[in-house]
């Protein structure tokens, strides 16, 4: 349910442009601002064309193709922002953190271990804890984390991280004022959202989840934990057939979705739908029969 966050969602670009004095490279973070992120890439090429050591135009253009999801390609660019400017933190931390939310952990371990070393900013423990929360080592990644939380509090997208964190520590009732934290400094945090609305149908608190996990669904339609979450709280609301079109999503976009097709057998038995019902005890008799059947070879 969870997607980390790419710091180059919180990189100050107006900062890089203070320092170009460039017409053309102020104009492509105005695109850039305006949400015309394909027109402010063409302007940063065209500049690089004239001028391939604009280190400052590579990096506004490796968080332009960031933004538009093409993740390899601001790859390429970050990784020569770091070959021409060694110094660049901004481009090392916005590197650091793709390649973890990427899952090029081994390439995150690196720059963790090479050029973090001896960083003690607010910054760099915020990399450490992605970093660490990815590896699952999540006792070392709240420490870095709440490191970072006590020297830069309003450091965007860390009480998110740290909560998330918390979240999958197992951490609940810590993870809540964080989460909810998180929310007050930016409402349209989707992690946060989703995270919390899934804490709070953990401690029963539907009525306060019920808009977090819809907002979830509405933002991020491919979230299937929070759509099976929210399924489960139409069915305790008596709201059947919203919660068997929910299920009926989840199991499409993960047939080997156990818990959703027990879900639909139940309901589909409610809806006095008998065949459906028993179309669905038999998905969940072959799951059980394939899991069965992985043991052994497990062991």
């Amino acid at each position: 349910m969870t997607s980390l966050l790419l710091w180059a969602s919180f990189v100050p670009i107006l900062a890089l442009a203070s320092q170009t004095g460039e017409d053309s490279v102020r104009a492509g973070i105005e695109r850039q601002q305006q949400g015309d992120l394909q027109g402010a890439a063409v302007i940063y090429q065209e500049v690089l064309g004239r001028n391939s050591q604009f280190v400052k135009a590579r990096h506004l253009l490796a968080i332009c193709k960031l933004q538009l999801g093409q993740t390899d390609e601001g790859i390429r660019e970050l990784e020569i922002v770091r070959k021409q400017d060694p110094a660049n933190r901004s481009a090392l931390y916005t590197l650091l953190s793709t390649y973890v939310a990427v899952s090029l952990l081994d390439e995150a371990q690196k720059l963790v271990e090479r050029d973090l070393r001896g960083d003690r900013s607010a910054e760099a423990h915020f990399m450490r804890g992605s970093y660490f929360m990815a590896r699952a080592q999540y006792k070392e990644a709240v420490t870095q984390l709440e490191t970072a939380l006590r020297l830069k509090p309003r450091l965007p997208g860390l009480r998110s991280t740290l909560g998330v964190t918390l979240c999958l520590a197992n951490r609940l009732d810590d993870a809540i004022p964080q989460l909810e934290a998180a929310l007050r400094e930016n409402a349209m945090d989707g992690n946060a959202a989703a995270f919390l609305g899934w804490v709070y149908k953990e401690r029963d608190r539907g009525a306060e989840a019920a808009p977090l996990l819809e907002r979830t669904v509405q933002t991020r339609p491919d979230d299937v934990g929070a759509l099976f979450l929210l399924a489960q709280l139409r069915m305790a609301r008596g709201n059947v057939q919203e919660a068997v079109e929910m299920l009926e999503r989840v199991a499409g976009a993960q047939p080997e979705h156990r818990g959703a097709h027990v879900l639909l057998a139940r309901l589909y038995d409610q809806l006095k739908s008998p065949e459906k019902a028993a179309r669905e005890r038999e998905i969940v008799a072959r799951l059980n029969a394939a899991l069965q059947s992985k043991e052994p070879s497990a062991r």
